[in-house]
């Protein structure tokens, strides 16, 4: 893989773990991300028009509502949770969900590569979830299941839909749906909403930001490759977050993020 590329990457996990750091600091982290998603989708709209996803409206309905219950999932496990907490699980729930997967349901034997980082995915995921029993975070343990859950719908349902649509247009619509979902169920004031507005608005820079970088890097090298680095973004996150969780938290991280690249790779 080209120097270069893996700058890009590593830019990409620290925006990552960066727009998730910035989230669970927020004073109301629901309407910050929801913000976020507006943001984004807005600057995306054009696309909605030059080359509108007539053809696959249901399935970008079906991957707003997983976007839904990500954002407010991952917003209550912020809210009530450490960051080296929730951020390490619900990050490697999907590749722990997908490996595994592949092997019961699809009948898919794993290489070497593979069973080793499930077992350290699944060592990391379980000291990090022992951490946060010890501080009393079983719910937000919970919550990070649900958005890693979340994640692995959408993933699937997007990975279909993109292939009968165009990607900014099909993306627009989902993130402009998803968050549409999350207001009119919580119904928030407008002052709520302006009170994070500025929050919400740098987070889906960082957003869009590291997933523009993730798309040049896809261009430039093997996908398993890029996947496989940007775990290193929990890494990332667990430092970023400077919470007094200890070594273990660290560790746990560090099993999480090298068990998923294995896993993804």
């Amino acid at each position: 893989m080209p120097a270069f590329v893996v700058v890009l990457i590593l830019i990409s996990a620290l925006f990552h773990a960066s727009w998730n750091a910035l989230l669970h600091r927020s004073e109301d982290p629901s309407m910050s991300i929801v913000v976020s998603y507006l943001s984004f989708g807005i600057f995306l709209s054009p696309a909605l028009f030059i080359d509108p996803p007539t053809e696959v409206i249901g399935w970008a309905l079906l991957s707003g509502l997983f976007h839904a219950v990500y954002i407010s999932m991952l917003s209550f496990g912020y809210q009530i949770g450490s960051l080296g907490v929730v951020y390490p699980i619900s990050r490697g729930v999907a590749p722990l969900l997908v490996g595994v997967g592949g092997w019961v349901i699809l009948d898919e034997t794993p290489s070497l590569t593979t069973t080793i980082g499930l077992f350290l995915l699944t060592g990391g995921l379980m000291l990090v979830a022992v951490i946060a029993k010890n501080i009393k975070e079983t719910r937000a343990v919970m919550f990070a299941l649900v958005t890693g859950v979340s994640t692995v719908g959408y993933s699937l349902v997007d990975a279909h839909a993109v292939d009968f649509a165009g990607a900014l247009g099909y993306l627009s619509l989902l993130v402009l749906l998803g968050s549409s979902i999350v207001l009119l169920a919580r119904r928030p004031s407008f002052l709520q909403i302006r009170k994070n507005a500025l929050n919400g608005i740098i987070i889906g820079v960082l957003q869009g930001a590291a997933y523009s970088l993730i798309l040049l890097a896809f261009q430039r090298a093997q996908a398993g490759q890029v996947a496989g680095l940007r775990q290193i973004s929990v890494i990332f996150g667990t430092l970023i977050a400077r919470e007094a969780l200890g070594r273990r938290a660290l560790s746990g991280s560090f099993l999480v993020a090298l068990g998923a690249a294995l896993v993804i790779w």
